[in-house]
Formats: structure tokens, C-alpha cells, sequence
């Protein structure tokens, strides 16, 4: 019983579709999840209860209907030679081909893979791990890419996200994947930067060496993300993503010489930080705030003032 809301399927319970799920399910939407693998429960400490109500699925489209939208939050892979793998990615769309519902994709791809996929909605995510679930509600950036052709209306969790975020994007599923690498290449090159200049300052044998790149670094950019001297960059996104997108772009011809610096300088003060472990390591995330009944709320009250439109619509046609 959906109580007339959207059916919501994540596809790839990884940790971007357990903040997707998560999320959507605080907002009142009936949330499942298929994956092919049993999934670590990465919010588990903060978000227990919300973990019973999203529950697992065993057939991709055991809760197809016209009322069901699928979130494609399956990851790539990228190898050492820096070459994209989305193989995963196109496995989980076509077994979509018969759903009657929408699907969203979510995963992160090169923009010259797009157009061979099949899907209604691209929208990369701009998530920071630590406050994933909070930016999946409330998020920072709504870019919505939508396929040529695709003239299915929007799921009404849409119109929460494109009213509350701090900037908005309408365009192609391509304009979508180049602000997604924008971003990403753009965090790296801060962060690559930063640690360089900071080992010019002085090596970082000892904590007393640290504290002196510190104070020249955080002076001029007093702390704020991505311009902070500690560890190279890493996590699940911006060395994979980086990568990927400096090599696809190199096999098209393009040169990108201040990528392939980037790329260089990480690799060497990865060794750096190998021998010094007392480098700092540090987040970032958006200045948003956390998810509040207020916010729940508000995101509840777009899906119910949809569906009474929709009640009013079908009752006054049967009228007439």
C-alpha cells in the first residue's frame, strides 16, 4: 500500500543508493532496493529505523507499475590504464527494457557513453559520504539531464529537489556528465595544488614541519575545502573519476596537460604520505542543514499535493 505516492526501486544498494533510499523514505516514499550483492549498511549507526522500512526486492521488477521510478545507482569501475568499465552500469538498465515505471540514472559516466544508454533521466550525484543521506533530501546541486525524446512528466520528489537546491541545471544528459567531471577535476586540482605547494614549503618529516606548511597555507585559504595541506585525494570519486576522464578524453585527441600534472603530483605525494602518517586527513561537505521533520515535511507535502491533483483530475473526468 503506497498510500498514492511513487513507488521508489534503487538499483545498486552501495552507499549513494543507500543515501538515495534513505533519504526518500524519510521524505514518505515506499522505498526498495535490488542488488545482486548482500550490501554493507553503510548509515546504519544514524539511520536504523529507516534501514527496516526500505525493503529488498528479488526480481528488478517485482514493483513495476506506471507509479514506479527506478534510481540506477550502480558504480563503475575504472583500471590503472585509467578506462571506464560500465558494464555493471548497462547490465542493470536493460534489465529495465520492459519496465512500465521511469528510470533515473544516477551512476557516474563518461559523457561519450551516455548516448548508448537507455534511461529517462540522468542526474549525477554531488554527495559527500559522511552527509550523503542529508544531501540526498536537500541536495546542493539538482542537474537534470534529460534524454531527447523522453516526454515522461517528473516523479514528484523532482519538484523538492529542483525548488530547494542552491543551483539548478536543465540540459542533456552530456552537459550533465561535463559539470559532474567540472566539479570533480575541479576538487582534485585544488586539493593536487595545495599539497604541492605545501611540500615546497617544507617536507613533512615531523608534525613540527606540518604545522609550518599549515600556517602559510592556512592563512591564504583559511581552511576552507579542498584547500587544506594534508593527504592526497582519494576516496571512492576523485582519483577514479579524474582518471577516467583525463584518459577518455586523451583517446579523443584532446590534449589536457594540467590533468595529467594533477594526476602526476597526486601519485607522488601518495608516497609521500605513505612514509608520514600524521598528514591530516579531512572531509568536505555542503553548508546545508540536516535533515529536519521541517525538511521531511516539505518534501511529503510536494508528493501529497500531486497525488490530490491527480484524485481531483480522474474524479472530475468520471463527472463529465
Amino acid at each position: 500500500m503506497n498510500n498514492g505516492k511513487e513507488t521508489i526501486v534503487i538499483i545498486g544498494f552501495g552507499w549513494v543508493g543507500q543515501a538515495n533510499a534513505l533519504a526518500l523514505s524519510y521524505a514518505g516514499y515506499p522505498v526498495y532496493y535490488f542488488d545482486i550483492q548482500k550490501p554493507n549498511l553503510k548509515y546504519a549507526d544514524k539511520y536504523a529505523k529507516l534501514y527496516d522500512k526500505v525493503k529488498p526486492i528479488s526480481d528488478v521488477l517485482e514493483k513495476d507499475s506506471h507509479d514506479t521510478w527506478y534510481i540506477v545507482a550502480v558504480g563503475d569501475r575504472v583500471n590503472q590504464e585509467g578506462e571506464q568499465d560500465i558494464s555493471a552500469i548497462r547490465k542493470a538498465l536493460e534489465s529495465l527494457k520492459k519496465a512500465k515505471g521511469g528510470v533515473i540514472l544516477r551512476s557516474t559516466i563518461i559523457p561519450g557513453h551516455l548516448a548508448t544508454l537507455d534511461f529517462d533521466y540522468y542526474i549525477p550525484e554531488f554527495l559527500h559520504e559522511k552527509k550523503a543521506v542529508e544531501e540526498s533530501l536537500l541536495p546542493q546541486y539538482f542537474i537534470l539531464g534529460k534524454k531527447n525524446g523522453n516526454e515522461k512528466k517528473w516523479p514528484s520528489f523532482f519538484y523538492n529537489w529542483d525548488r530547494n537546491a542552491t543551483k539548478v541545471f536543465h540540459g542533456t544528459p552530456e552537459e550533465a556528465s561535463y559539470i559532474k567531471y567540472l566539479s570533480n577535476t575541479w576538487n582534485a586540482i585544488r586539493i593536487a595544488f595545495v599539497n604541492e605547494f605545501g611540500n615546497a614549503i617544507s617536507h613533512p618529516t615531523d608534525k613540527e614541519k606540518l604545522a609550518k606548511n599549515e600556517r602559510v597555507v592556512d592563512f591564504f585559504f583559511e581552511r576552507k575545502g579542498y584547500l587544506r595541506y594534508g593527504r592526497s585525494y582519494g576516496g571512492h570519486c576523485l582519483p577514479k573519476d579524474t582518471h577516467a576522464f583525463l584518459t577518455w578524453h586523451k583517446k579523443q585527441g584532446k590534449e589536457m596537460p594540467l590533468l595529467e600534472g594533477m594526476h602526476k603530483s597526486n601519485l607522488i605525494h601518495q608516497d609521500i604520505e605513505k612514509k608520514h602518517s600524521h598528514l591530516p586527513q579531512w572531509f568536505s561537505e555542503w553548508s546545508r542543514p540536516v535533515i529536519s521533520g521541517r525538511v521531511a515535511l516539505r518534501a511529503l507535502g510536494y508528493s501529497t499535493s500531486r497525488n490530490i491533483k491527480k484524485i481531483f483530475k480522474k474524479t472530475f473526468s468520471r463527472k463529465k
